[in-house]
């Protein structure tokens, strides 16, 4: 391996993938589809967004196209650098196996301390929004390239088991 770097964020992480693995090959691109996300947590406005592309250009990772004909928009692509950080962010066990940021479970609870017909008001207003989101999202799977398959499968599989906990409280 090349020279020792500081592991990437998982905004910059998620940038480079963007980029090298989803043809997204400018900063606005990339913006857009964080945009898209189902997420309402991951959204990578272009506050977060912007920042960290020049970041990872400063430090190597990525390079960019001059601006031809008049525009601005430059066309970004991983270095050497780049990629090798970006396989060795996907490859790190620990945060991989991370359980993150989780808006359900960080809530979870404190909806046991509900006296109980809110709770079960909660429940179904939470199992109705997933249920939702479960429909949304599946009418976007056709079409997904390889990549963004697996994430968007993955992201149905936590949806359906947060509505199998939800049963599993209701018992």
């Amino acid at each position: 391996m090349g020279v020792e770097m500081r592991g990437l964020t998982e905004l910059e992480g998620a940038i480079l993938s963007e980029i090298e693995h989803r043809g997204h090959r400018t900063a606005f691109q990339v913006r857009r589809a964080f945009s898209e996300s189902f997420s309402l947590e991951w959204r990578g406005s272009a506050g977060a967004v912007y920042p960290a592309v020049r970041r990872l250009e400063r430090e190597g990772l990525l390079s960019a196209s001059e601006p031809a004909g008049g525009r601005k928009t430059r066309t970004l692509a991983l270095t050497a650098n780049g990629r090798e950080a970006l396989i060795k962010w996907a490859r790190d066990p620990l945060l991989s196996s991370s359980s993150g940021v989780d808006p359900f479970r960080l809530r979870a609870g404190i909806w046991s301390l509900l006296p109980d017909p809110e709770r079960i008001a909660l429940f179904s207003d939470v199992e109705r929004h997933i249920k939702q989101q479960i429909a949304l999202i599946e009418g976007h799977m056709p079409g997904l390239d390889p990549v963004e398959a697996i994430r968007i499968e993955l992201a149905l599989d936590h949806q359906r088991e947060r509505l199998r906990q939800i049963e599993r409280w209701r018992r």
